[in-house]
């Protein structure tokens, strides 16, 4: 193997290695990685003369110290390892799992980094031992292991795929040029590295494309963290004991935000099977921070949350959490942004993301119908089914603030001693259908509590198409205390509805916020702005179904026009199909072109296999000009053996032929054919690197001349 071969098949497990970037950062690999790499290029380097036989051992020696010295330095003592190092070594075989369960990009915790330059330290001592026992390419397979490993938690899509397939392509391309390779030869190498980078793009970019708009396959899809050993209650089963008499005044918890809250919430509820609303999507470890899928811009809000007599795991949280300080092992339910910890700290600090919109941006909103379990139901009684508050229009945010409206104006809140429970058919029916005797209007409704008209809403804007969930939190202060802390107690414990927003995701809206709460909306909090586009939505009867514009090849109204749409898939799938028609398509246009010039009759075939001869030469680097004869083509290529004899007979065949002034019998056809078939088999004597670069040869398909 030589120092480049070495270099390139090293580079592959660098890139492979870096690709862990999206799940940790790259500030955090870049170092083990590379370290791993560069101390396997110099352990290589000395082995090239001397301990050949210790290289693996060295390898993996040299290997694991860099490990330890960049990433598990603090189990050190002067920079020496111990055994704790070695335990963090064997811990680091299992970080890989643990990964799984983290959000991304996860904490760059040595135990879960640390297994990302161990599987470097492998792929790199199996190509460089694959390197020196097999063919190039496979040596690069280890590379490539890593950079598939790394796929399966985070799929390469957009530049960063196109940047994964143009190293791997230049690195294949340098594992595969031969050594002393001359100038002359150089252009073909350039176009097979065009064509590598090419199809390695086209294969990447691919894979990350579903033709039916699924994300990519993830590991992460199939692992949680580890579930609590005891099933915690609910925070949906706990809220009529915290709106009791003997509960309702103690508090929870306080907090200080630098902008105005309206709520505070714990859970997210969006299965329902009749009796009961749960919800089975992950928990995960909370990495450094927690993405966000919302498409709108973002302002970034904090606050410092006390807790005071709040049990259980659950933590009070905001719609789109981003990062949490304070807390031991956090863990977070990204769809539903629930927070839970094993252990309950005293305070901790949140931060979040509120998206910067106004109230004309919701009335102009549509519904995210794709939204995670927001339209399932199970079997609805007939009762039910038959409301129709929304008279058959169309899911819109505007219609959503509808139904809000319907079940503000038809129904209210229970309050006092003896408050209805629970949340299945029975009581939704009896909640939406049941009167009570006397009143007029919404009070011949039986009153309900902030969890069945959460309900409510959420069963019926699922059976008119809006997306809907059920959460429980707490409703916040208007106003601080003296000290600045906002106090929270469990009166202010409700629950509410929210749907899914195109482009905006989850957004609360409170069907229960009229009843008797006594509460002020929070100045330019979410409450505030969805009051302003309440106020806003006409009636349910006068709503206008959104338009949908006819589509039309003339362009738009303004003259501009409409440019054909054209989907990546089909790029792509065209892309393919060129580089199947390059891989497939010359070697079947040189067999029949070779068969053409066979079928000639006369002095015709003779001259054909003169052609052919030189085309193959040529497709092998032997220059050819205008004025050669064979016996010049034959001094030309006297640096491929043994094909001096089937030129020597071409030869023979074409002095005959065209010189001799007799006929062009079969046997003078024969014989220069012969010829060019000895020229086959003395090529096919050449590296398999020549021969399929050679069967691939795109110039002599276009360059002619007269004898071909």
């Amino acid at each position: 193997m030589s120092r480049r071969q070495t270099i390139a098949v090293l580079a592959a497990v660098l890139v492979g290695g870096l690709c862990f970037g999206p799940v940790f950062g790259l500030r955090n690999l870049w170092l083990p990685v590379g370290s791993v790499c560069l101390i396997t290029l110099v352990v290589t380097e000395i082995c090239r003369h001397w301990f050949v036989a210790w290289r693996p051992i060295l390898i993996v020696l040299g290997g694991l110290l860099a490990v330890v010295e960049t990433v598990l330095r603090a189990t050190t003592v002067a920079g020496v390892p111990t055994a704790a190092s070695i335990r963090a070594l064997g811990d680091g075989l299992t970080g890989w799992r643990l990964t799984l369960e983290s959000t991304w990009p996860a904490r760059p915790d040595p135990e879960l980094v640390v297994f990302v330059p161990l599987l470097t330290l492998i792929a790199c001592l199996l190509a460089v031992e694959l390197l020196d026992r097999a063919p190039p390419l496979v040596a690069l397979i280890p590379g490539l292991g890593v950079i598939g490993a790394s796929q399966l938690y985070i799929a390469a899509d957009g530049w960063g795929a196109v940047l994964i397939a143009a190293a791997l392509g230049l690195i294949m391309v340098a594992l595969l040029i031969p050594e002393n390779l001359e100038s002359r030869r150089i252009a073909p190498w350039v176009a097979t590295a065009v064509v590598t980078v090419a199809a390695i793009v086209c294969g990447l970019v691919v894979s990350t494309i579903d033709p039916i708009g699924r994300t990519p396959y993830s590991l992460q899809k199939v692992q949680s963290a580890t579930a609590p050993g005891v099933r915690q209650t609910s925070p949906l089963d706990e809220l009529a004991s915290r709106l009791s008499a003997r509960e309702r005044d103690e508090v929870v918890f306080k907090y200080t935000a630098s902008k105005p809250v309206d709520r505070w919430r714990q859970v997210a509820l969006d299965d329902f099977d009749g009796s009961n609303w749960t919800t089975d999507h992950p928990f995960l470890r909370m990495g450094s921070e927690v993405g966000s899928d919302v498409t709108v811009p973002t302002s970034l809000e904090s606050a410092n949350v006390r807790l005071e007599d709040l049990d259980g795991p659950w933590l009070p949280s905001q719609l789109l959490p981003a990062t949490v300080s304070g807390v031991t092992d956090p863990q977070v339910e990204p769809i539903g942004a629930t927070l839970m910890s094993s252990g309950r700290p005293d305070d901790y600090t949140l931060t979040w993301r509120k998206p910067d919109i106004d109230a004309q941006y919701l009335l102009n909103a549509g519904i995210d119908g794709d939204a995670p379990g927001g339209l399932e139901l199970p079997a609805v009684p007939p009762e039910i089914a038959s409301i129709d508050p929304l008279q058959g229009k169309r899911a819109t945010f505007a219609t959503a603030i509808a139904l809000e409206k319907y079940l503000r104006q038809n129904y209210t809140v229970a309050v006092g001693e003896n408050l209805p429970t629970g949340y299945g058919w029975p009581q939704l029916k009896s909640f939406l259908l049941d009167e009570k005797p006397g009143g007029a209007q919404a009070e011949t409704k039986q009153p309900g509590t902030s969890a069945q008209f959460a309900a409510a809403y959420v069963v019926l804007a699922r059976l008119n198409g809006i997306p809907a969930r059920l959460v429980v939190g707490f409703r916040a202060p208007a106003k601080p205390d003296a000290d600045g802390y906002y106090t929270l107690r469990n009166s202010d414990a409700f629950a509410w509805p929210e749907v899914a927003v195109e482009g905006l995701g989850w957004w609360p809206l409170d069907p229960a916020e009229d009843a008797a709460t006594g509460k002020t909306t929070v100045a330019g909090s979410i409450d505030d702005i969805t009051s302003q586009a309440r106020a806003a939505v006409p009636p349910v009867e006068k709503i206008k179904d959104p338009e949908v514009p006819p589509q039309t090849d003339r362009g738009d109204d303004k003259g501009t026009p409409i440019l054909p749409r054209i989907s990546l898939t089909a790029v792509f799938a065209v892309s393919a199909g060129l580089l199947l028609l390059w891989l497939v398509g010359v070697p079947l246009v040189k067999f029949v072109r070779a068969a053409r010039r066979r079928r000639r009759g006369g002095s015709a075939a003779v001259v054909g296999a003169w052609a052919e001869a030189r085309d193959r030469l040529r497709a092998y680097g032997v220059p050819v000009t205008a004025g050669m004869t064979v016996r010049d083509l034959a001094d030309a290529a006297k640096e491929l053996p043994d094909t001096a004899g089937g030129l020597t007979r071409v030869a023979r065949a074409v002095d005959q032929a065209l010189w001799s002034g007799g006929a062009t019998t079969a046997d003078v056809q024969n014989e220069a054919w012969t010829g060019v078939r000895e020229l086959q088999k003395a090529l096919r004597g050449r590296p398999w690197v020549d021969r399929f670069q050679a069967s691939l040869e795109l110039r002599t398909l276009f360059t002619r001349s007269r004898s071909a």
